[in-house]
């Protein structure tokens, strides 16, 4: 809901900047340790008034940013400011109205709170530094409550002994710590992310996911009057159930020489396991004479156990998501750092048994954070590319979010690998293309589906402002451009035999031996069956003929896409 509010804002508010003359005097620029790093990239690329109201109509901030972390929003912000794209006024309100809900004022948010009141023309308002002193004096408290637990983490011989601990009480009790501290150390995470110290977050987070997750499970049943134990457990959740099966097999509530005062209780507890210490999660008593009652207990205890199981695997999401969310922020992050926890995410989906609605927003809400692994990373994890162009992901990206088509097109072309999937992935974007549709899918169509040479050259074209002005693909034009006139010689090629060498130099502005020498390394890069007539200054092209088990190949390998859709236009009929 957030998130939906702050990009209703971004609609509202943000406008193509209106250019007009820059101040003669340049304002001292900040030292980068006063900054979070996320936020200290140098940008190149700037666009001029008539560009960015060009760009408008290729703008999809407005989509992207129901399904980001507010933390990202401020990076995307940030940077379009930098490249002219909006009106710095109205990026600044903006931007502090994020800060404020989203961040704690720790020294480095401060200086981008500054920097946003001194394009206002403002003071800071009073606000901020109530809010810093209040979380100057919580930080210290939560700092010294795991300071014991992270001073043992790095001691390598303690290390060691953790992997005696099942669970939690069982590391708080080994290394006399406090039983609450490994929740304390996700706290001091959350805050050390919100404080834009994304590093520290990240360090906390996997120290805090190579801890035993499990909780304390203690299972009794006794007769209240004398104590005497029927059944108990004090390991974890697994061991509780056992001695719970055993424990209710074994009462006779049949017994009529008990007295109905010396009643049993099935008890639930975790932590220290006693009454007198920690909160009952349930209590149950019955009488001897009450046999009818076992049902009741068997259907209270599989309750507990579907509550703690669901909130385990929502603790456990909520760890994998701000994990993510911290090393795609962290500029030290590596492309297989990111990855692991992308794929992770996705392995946890597809264990889920939640609804399938949720998990499509799940997916939703994945595919648009692994833009920042694909296209703010110089070299990215194939792992995540090969991902992001599933059969799943693509049929996710159909049903909920269209607009990512823009990205699965740069993928095809800026990866040299996949052209492997080029033909079956633009058929998915031609089936698409009445729901989403941009100079690059038309690109891609014009060229390998209506094989229109002539629109192809005038869509990248277009293109140029489209990379210009998008977060993700600002740095990668020229490698775009590159790679787009790859493709048209390529597909070209495939479809004459005898191609002109002048030709092709005019096309591509070279000199004809240039032009010559890029043919060569073209043809071998490629692998095309194919010679150059110096004679008559021409490149000839052998066609090969047709392979029938890869033409069946390619006409199946769009099957399952076909059934999700098919199966989705249904459930739309009904």
């Amino acid at each position: 809901l957030l998130a939906q509010v702050v990009s209703l804002c971004v609609t509202l508010l943000l406008s193509p900047v209106k250019m007009g003359k820059k101040p003669t005097a340049k304002k001292e620029e900040p030292r980068r340790a006063e900054v979070p790093d996320a936020y200290q990239e140098e940008v190149e690329v700037t666009l001029s008034e008539e560009e960015a109201k060009e760009f408008v109509q290729y703008d999809l901030l407005h989509k992207l940013t129901p399904f980001l972390d507010r933390h990202f929003i401020t990076l995307i912000l940030t940077e379009s400011r930098q490249v002219g794209l909006y009106n710095r006024k109205d990026v600044a309100r903006v931007l502090l109205d994020i800060l404020y809900e989203s961040f704690l004022p720790f020294d480095g948010v401060m200086h981008v709170v500054k920097q946003n009141y001194e394009e206002l023309g403002d003071e800071v308002d009073a606000k901020w530094e109530r809010r810093k002193n209040v979380v100057s004096r919580e930080l210290p408290e939560v700092e010294e409550k795991v300071m014991p637990l992270l001073q043992m983490l790095e001691d390598s011989a303690q290390v060691t002994k953790l992997s005696e601990c099942k669970t939690k009480l069982d590391v708080c009790e080994k290394f006399e710590l406090e039983h609450d501290v490994i929740d304390e150390m996700a706290s001091y995470a959350q805050k050390s992310y919100q404080g834009a110290n994304y590093s520290l977050a990240c360090a906390l987070l996997n120290k805090y996911m190579d801890l035993p997750q499990n909780d304390n499970l203690y299972f009794i049943i006794k007769y209240m009057g004398n104590g005497e134990v029927v059944g108990s457990s004090q390991n974890n959740k697994d061991d509780a159930q056992e001695a719970f099966d055993r424990a209710a097999q074994g009462i006779d509530f049949g017994k009529k020489d008990r007295d109905d005062k010396d009643s049993r209780s099935v008890i639930l507890t975790d932590g220290v396991g006693s009454r007198d210490s920690v909160q009952d999660f349930a209590e149950l008593s019955f009488h001897g004479k009450n046999r009818d009652k076992i049902p009741m207990m068997k259907a209270w205890w599989e309750k507990e156990m579907a509550a703690r199981k669901a909130a385990d695997i929502t603790k456990e999401r909520q760890m994998i998501w701000g994990s993510l969310a911290a090393h795609i922020l962290n500029p030290a992050s590596t492309p297989a750092d990111i990855s692991k926890f992308i794929l992770k995410m996705d392995e946890h989906l597809n264990a889920s048994e939640a609804p399938r609605r949720e998990i499509l927003v799940q997916r939703t809400w994945l595919l648009h954070w692994t833009l920042f692994a694909i296209f703010r990373m110089k070299s990215p994890d194939m792992k995540v590319l090969d991902f992001f162009l599933s059969e799943k992901s693509l049929s996710v990206i159909s049903l909920a979010c269209p607009h990512l088509f823009r990205y699965v097109g740069a993928c095809l072309i800026l990866h040299k690998r996949l052209k492997q999937i080029v033909k079956e992935t633009v058929w998915i974007v031609h089936h698409e293309a009445s729901s989403y549709s941009d100079p690059v899918t038309r690109f891609l169509l014009a060229l390998y589906t209506e094989m229109d040479y002539d629109e192809a050259q005038l869509e990248l074209q277009r293109c140029e402002i489209l990379c210009k002005g998008d977060h993700f693909l600002r740095h990668h034009w020229q490698e775009f451009e590159e790679n787009a006139r790859l493709h048209i010689f390529e597909s070209y090629c495939r479809i004459h035999q005898r191609i002109n060498i002048g030709m092709i130099a005019e096309k591509l502005n070279m000199q004809a031996e240039e032009a010559e020498l890029w043919i060569v390394k073209l043809i071998q890069n490629a692998k095309l069956d194919a010679r150059i007539d110096s004679e008559k200054n021409r490149v000839v092209m052998t066609k090969a003929p047709p392979n029938v088990y890869q033409q069946v190949i390619e006409k199946t390998k769009n099957l399952a896409f076909r059934s999700t859709m098919l199966v989705s236009n249904m459930e739309k009929t009904n």
